[in-house]
């Protein structure tokens, strides 16, 4: 029998790898998964407007206004899924099926870089890319329509690419493709900046500058529609349709620019310092504990608990002590500039989410840890066949006990981990949607076509029956971060404000909804007591989704919106607000 030579068979095994990940992938059926997140949604929403010439636009929102909130690529890539089969839902697959690719990528290009690692080599950076690939997070992202996966294989691409064209000496014309490159990035994604600057300083520290000047030549066209789309983003008008007095309503303001600016919503939920300093500390704590939460939640629930915490914190700690170790025995890589910038980009974010943001650098995580724990048990095992002081020894056991059982608990934890709810994800969102199919028929037959539903999911009323929708509100992340109730009472206060600015005729209520809020109890209690005594027009046969006329809910005598206390009034909620 012919033996394989040993460069090849490596790459024979990621092969191998990246097949099993996509029969796993498409076992798990993905497209049941869509509509769990707002994003997937509106990346396909868009997409559908740009495949029918009709611009980059939100066509859920009254009025199409342009889509100023996410950048274009993903949507434009979306729109030839659209081209190619323009009938939905059955469209959604091949959506799928593109994200899987950028997750191939991704896979590939991790395998290419870790290889390359000093105290990594061949064999365990496929060990690595195996463990990326059935990680249940990285597996969860692979199956939706969002943006996530194919910016990680961008950006990924970049920081190898840029690792040899980077270099005094090098041509300019590989320089300026890991430009372009590290450009479409930041059009994938607006955190793609990261990417650039931290390529560029990559460039700046080898004193590589002629070739930094050609990869900004690069970024440049990719750059300059960015800025300009984050301008757009901050003028005042939107486009959206809104009834006079009540256009300037705080509840229906708060979810415009959250439907259109990033900017905008963050400067509303982070409206001083006290919420700043207390945002950015918990995105740092989280930034440090999410290599840990990774291989150790939710078994533990790092983040939850003081010991659950201590431990997730410790793993983060070896596994940035092994991409330090790595980098001094070898060189700064990109990828490492890149990380230093990602984290003050996204500590600035004011979404808590780092398990997800993070998720570009999980190979590289994994790769510290593996250094970390050689490193480890190669001083823990030289002490114990050492014939040094019997503490030391012990204290050397120990170490070894300690890595054994953390090593325990991470193979456990990834071996069930999230998996139960991956699977548990499609069933529940079948049946659901199911339920909503049912009363999207009703809305596409019954309703006007110029009637504007309320729904919490708004973008998927759009795709199935083709009317108008708008969430109900967007809550302000402060409360994420402060806890503060007066907050919350705040918010719940202007429920009913985008319904009156837009003049809403329906309002669609779902078991489902806020399900992905913190404040998700206290909206759907605040929601069933304003539906309360309004006539439901349609409810799914299980009664889990229904539909309410609220047109009466907004009109006074005079027929004019009422912004004030008929929204919260007595025949409503039995009586005036009041704080919690």
């Amino acid at each position: 029998m012919m033996r394989v030579p040993k460069p090849v068979a490596p790459w024979i095994c990621l092969g191998a790898t990246l097949v099993l990940f996509l029969l796993y992938l498409a076992w798990l059926h993905p497209t049941t998964w869509f509509g769990a997140y707002r994003d997937d949604t509106a990346y396909f929403s868009s997409a559908k407007c740009l495949a029918e010439g009709r611009g980059y636009v939100i066509p859920n929102l009254p009025g199409d206004p342009p889509q100023t909130k996410y950048p274009v690529l993903y949507p434009w890539l979306l729109s030839w899924v659209w081209k190619w089969n323009p009938s939905f839902p059955s469209n959604l697959e091949r959506g799928v099926c593109l994200t899987a690719l950028f997750s191939c990528w991704f896979l590939v290009a991790a395998f290419q870089l870790l290889r390359k690692l000093h105290g990594v080599g061949d064999w365990p950076a496929l060990v690595i890319v195996f463990l990326c690939a059935f990680d249940s997070q990285f597996l969860l992202f692979s199956g939706f329509l969002m943006s996530d996966v194919p910016f990680m294989a961008l950006a990924l691409a970049s920081a190898l690419a840029a690792d040899n064209a980077m270099r005094a000496g090098s041509r300019f014309a590989p320089a300026a493709l890991v430009g372009a490159l590290a450009g479409s990035s930041v059009m994938m994604r607006s955190v793609g900046v990261a990417v650039v600057a931290g390529i560029l300083a990559a460039a700046l520290f080898r004193r590589a500058f002629l070739q930094a000047g050609a990869f900004c030549l690069g970024t440049a066209p990719f750059i300059g529609p960015g800025v300009w789309a984050v301008c757009r983003s901050l003028m005042d008008n939107h486009g959206v349709s809104a009834s006079g007095v009540a256009s300037t309503l705080p509840g229906w303001q708060q979810t415009l620019f959250y439907s259109t600016s990033y900017l905008k919503m963050w400067r509303l939920s982070v409206p001083n310092l006290q919420v700043f300093w207390v945002m950015l500390r918990a995105n740092l704590e989280a930034a440090i504990l999410a290599p840990g939460a990774y291989w150790l939640s939710p078994t533990l629930n790092i983040g939850e608990t003081l010991a659950a915490n201590t431990l997730g914190a410790l793993v983060g700690a070896f596994s940035l002590a092994g991409i330090v170790r790595q980098a001094r025995r070898q060189e700064w890589k990109p990828l490492h500039y890149i990380l230093a910038f990602y984290v003050a980009v996204i500590g600035l974010w004011n979404y808590s989410i780092m398990w997800r943001l993070l998720l570009l650098f999980l190979p590289l995580f994994l790769a510290g840890l593996w250094v970390e724990a050689k490193h480890l048990t190669g001083l823990a095992l030289t002490k114990l066949r050492s014939a040094g002081p019997v503490p030391e020894r012990l204290l050397a056991a120990a170490m070894v006990a300690g890595l054994g059982t953390l090593t325990g608990i991470a193979s456990w934890n990834y071996a069930i981990g999230h998996r139960p709810e991956l699977r548990a994800l499609g069933r529940e969102q079948s049946l659901i949607n199911r339920e909503k199919l049912q009363v999207y028929e009703w809305i596409r037959q019954q309703s006007a076509p110029g009637d504007v539903i309320v729904a919490y999911r708004d973008a998927p009323v759009y795709l199935y029956t083709g009317r108008k929708a708008v969430m109900p509100i967007a809550f302000s992340t402060e409360y994420i971060y402060t806890h503060d109730h007066r907050v919350l009472d705040r918010d719940l206060a202007h429920m009913t404000d985008v319904a009156c600015a837009v003049g809403a005729r329906y309002w669609l209520t779902s078991e489902d909804d806020f399900n992905k809020e913190s404040q998700g109890a206290e909206a759907r209690e605040r929601v069933a007591r304003l539906m309360s005594g309004l006539p439901e027009v349609s409810r799914s046969q299980a009664g889990r989704v229904r539909l309410y006329d609220v047109s009466s809910l907004f009109q006074s005598p005079r027929g004019t919106c009422l912004p004030g206390s008929r929204q919260l009034g007595e025949n409503t909620l039995g009586g005036p607000e009041t704080s919690k």
